[in-house]
């Protein structure tokens, strides 16, 4: 990682301190790197003796008294995806709140296919609970059979909503409103015209 790149990444994690502190505790990184730099020392291997982001990151908000735990979830996989998730539900909305009703049915059907294709999932899920009911039937133990069909049902919803929310985001993250501007048209005038 180069110096831009590591002061980006940095001030990203850094973005709930003020920006003269997020900008003081940053140059304290340039300042060490630069140091280094004139012993001849590599850049990224200056960055990499530092540790890892998070680690720099935790460090600096501690010494600041704020709760590194509670900041940093911003970090994890699921906060992420959310996140993700209704930025590309917002632009949807905003995006449809400025097209016509024509393009917006096209956006719901969109939609529509993509919530059956998500229903169509459910198919191998069927036949899994299937197989394994079948064989749990032989069984003398009826508890199995149910937490067998709830495991599967659990499994289900959770990939379901996965690849729900990773289809659409990808599907609607470049939508654009196709809404345009009209333009009236100027008359041209002619120096023939203006003589008169």
């Amino acid at each position: 990682m180069n110096k831009e790149m590591f002061v980006k990444k940095l001030k990203d994690k850094l973005d709930i301190l003020e920006d003269s502190v997020q900008e003081e505790e940053i140059n304290e990184y340039v300042k060490k790197i630069e140091e280094q730099e004139k012993n001849d020392l590599k850049e990224e291997d200056i960055i990499k003796s530092f540790g890892s982001i998070n680690e720099i990151s935790r460090k600096i908000l501690k010494k600041h008294g704020i709760n590194p735990n509670k900041v940093l979830k911003k970090d994890r996989f699921l906060y992420k995806k959310f996140e993700e998730l209704f930025e590309v539900i917002h632009k949807v909305v905003d995006v449809m709140s400025k097209n016509s009703l024509e393009e917006n049915a096209k956006i719901i059907l969109d939609i529509l296919i993509l919530i059956a294709f998500v229903c169509l999932l459910k198919i191998p899920f069927v036949a899994i609970r299937d197989l394994g009911d079948s064989l749990l039937s032989y069984t003398s133990i009826p508890v199995l059979y149910n937490l067998w069909g709830i495991l599967i049902d659990i499994i289900y919803i959770i990939v379901a909503v996965f690849v729900f929310m990773n289809i659409f985001t990808k599907w609607f993250k470049n939508l654009k409103s196709t809404k345009k501007l009209k333009v009236k048209s100027l008359d041209t005038v002619t120096l023939e015209d203006k003589k008169e």
